[in-house]
């Protein structure tokens, strides 16, 4: 059965990707000369899955840092001053794109950070497209979460290992093999989701916005979301009247929502629909109580894999 809402999207064919830290030299530091030999080079990624997968891969041979504190939802942070100084000091900034990170494209724009090399992690994916509802107008855009298929994650950990093997080629093999274990688990979280979800009653869930048209596709289940890619999307009231029949008319028992963003609205519609609400995060960030207990983006997911097998009804 096709998703409700993947009738009439297209897929979009990414074009052959340039790749564009293929020209990366030695940094040298800031008087001009090359780095001490004991000194890591900083990697910034942008949000914080792409700051777990670059974290894995780099492992003690790189500082990593989160662009966007880790606690707060990306979709419509903007950095400050201090945050694009801070930018300056990196050799490397991996980011998602596919217009997630609108900023991206200012800052390579302005010409005053030429020693960075930007890492588009999404290069190379096809994308799918979507409405796009922000405070302009509503367009079609690129979906940009394509982090939530594990599948998928792998490519753009391999484009992060590219990028981290050709700014440091002497730990080259470090990151191939910390690249490969990273991969494996991606492959056996891939796995758990299919057989988590290979007998259940129900194939349709129903999130807060659309952030899973990818995992949708991937295991073949259909998502029904109340809002546009975007958290911050207003549905209109007829979106919300359709949302709720949908929600009675299929028997949805649960209405998910996401620890990032005010849970109330999903209250109240689960309330009217006779649903109960559950977390099925975008892993855009962590909550607090996500961060002092040390969770991962494999936590978040094998989560939200439990939260799944009771809005699907699964055996």
């Amino acid at each position: 059965m096709k998703s409700p809402i993947l009738a009439g999207i297209g897929i979009v064919a990414v074009a052959v990707a340039v790749i564009a830290f293929t020209q990366i030299q030695p940094a040298p530091n800031q008087a001009g000369t090359a780095p001490a030999a004991d000194s890591k080079m900083l990697v910034i990624a942008s949000f914080y899955p792409l700051y777990e997968f670059t974290k894995n891969v780099a492992g003690d041979r790189a500082e990593v840092i989160s662009f966007t504190p880790i606690g707060i939802e990306p979709h419509d942070w903007e950095p400050s001053t201090g945050d694009i100084l801070r930018l300056k000091d990196a050799r490397i900034f991996i980011y998602n794109g596919a217009n997630f990170e609108p900023f991206v494209e200012k800052l390579i724009d302005s010409g005053e950070y030429k020693d960075v090399v930007f890492v588009e992690t999404a290069a190379g994916i096809n994308l799918v497209t979507g409405d796009v509802h922000d405070e302009h107008e509503d367009h079609v855009g690129y979906d940009p979460h394509i982090w939530l298929d594990p599948i998928l994650a792998k490519q753009q950990v391999a484009t992060i290992k590219s990028a981290l093997a050709l700014a440091d080629p002497k730990n080259s093999a470090y990151y191939e093999k910390n690249a490969a274990v990273y991969s494996e688990k991606l492959d056996a979280l891939d796995a758990k989701i299919r057989a988590g979800i290979a007998n259940c009653k129900k194939d349709t869930f129903v999130p807060f916005h659309n952030a899973f048209t990818y995992f949708a596709q991937r295991y073949d289940l259909n998502v029904f979301p109340l809002s546009g890619i975007a958290p911050e999307s207003e549905a209109t009231a007829s979106e919300i009247k359709d949302f709720i029949d949908f929600v009675k008319k299929h028997d949805i028992k649960v209405i998910f929502s996401e620890e990032l963003v005010d849970p109330r609205l999903a209250d109240v519609l689960a309330d009217e629909a006779g649903a109960k609400v559950m977390v099925f995060s975008p892993v855009e960030g962590l909550s607090e109580e996500d961060i002092k207990a040390g969770k991962t983006y494999l936590d978040k997911m094998e989560e939200n894999l439990d939260n799944l097998k009771v809005g699907l009804e699964c055996q």
